[in-house]
């Protein structure tokens, strides 16, 4: 048992992307404790409770951590930075790697091809379509007509948002019927990639802030000097 133990890779995953704090504890590949609550807001005084909570139930210490992994998004903009943020700390003092793991990701099970879909607004998507678990073009935005009319091969797996109306009318095989990231799955793709390499944690955004700086320079104020 001892050396089971010392040959265990020990993975914490968390994700505060969505209105959500999740954190899962694996061993390997097999979940040990996982924590969850729906939040719109308050991820940041809820996220480090659950780590310290999860390593208690599970009789580990902070330094049996051998990698930990985060979503990255698509997501809420404070979420993201929350769950990073937090990762990238804990990884720097506990000097292990940390890795970034985007929703499309988690909604791969198989080398199928599969076309994975996080809802935007009413009726766009943001699609990535993947080959043997491997993405072969950018994520982009697509309405539900444009996602229709594209041509796929016949064993596609539709993941993600609204998969089993897509899959039902293009005649394909349904996955996930739902975007929401799962941290034991983050923490399954962080171990893939303490193996393998992987990406650094980085923010996916796939629209620009709604924030504009101006183009025109700033008016002159009247009887300044300056």
């Amino acid at each position: 048992m001892a050396k089971e133990n010392l040959a265990s890779n020990i993975i914490l995953a968390l994700d505060t992307s969505v209105n959500h704090c999740s954190v899962s504890l694996l061993r390997n590949d097999c979940l040990i404790v996982e924590k969850s609550s729906f939040m719109q807001r308050g991820q940041s005084e809820t996220l480090l409770p659950f780590i310290e909570q999860t390593l208690e139930e599970s009789n580990l210490p902070l330094k049996s951590l051998k990698a930990i992994g985060v979503g990255v998004g698509p997501g809420n903009f404070t979420g993201l930075r929350i769950g990073i943020s937090a990762a990238k700390g804990l990884a720097m003092a506990l000097k292990i790697k940390v890795f970034g793991v985007n929703r499309f990701e988690t909604l791969i099970e198989s080398d199928q091809p599969t076309l994975t879909l996080i809802k935007s607004q009413s009726d766009s998507f943001f699609t990535q379509l993947f080959i043997k678990q491997k993405p072969i073009q950018p994520p982009v935005e697509k309405t539900s007509s444009q996602i229709l009319k594209e041509k796929y091969p016949p064993n596609t797996i539709i993941s993600g948002d609204c998969a089993m109306h897509f899959s039902k009318t293009l005649s394909l095989k349904p996955g996930e019927n739902d975007s929401n990231p799962r941290t034991e799955k983050i923490g399954s793709l962080a171990l893939k990639y303490l193996k393998t390499g992987g990406p650094a944690p980085k923010p996916l955004y796939m629209k620009g802030p709604d924030a504009k700086l101006p183009k025109e320079p700033n008016p002159p104020i009247l009887g300044s000097d300056a």
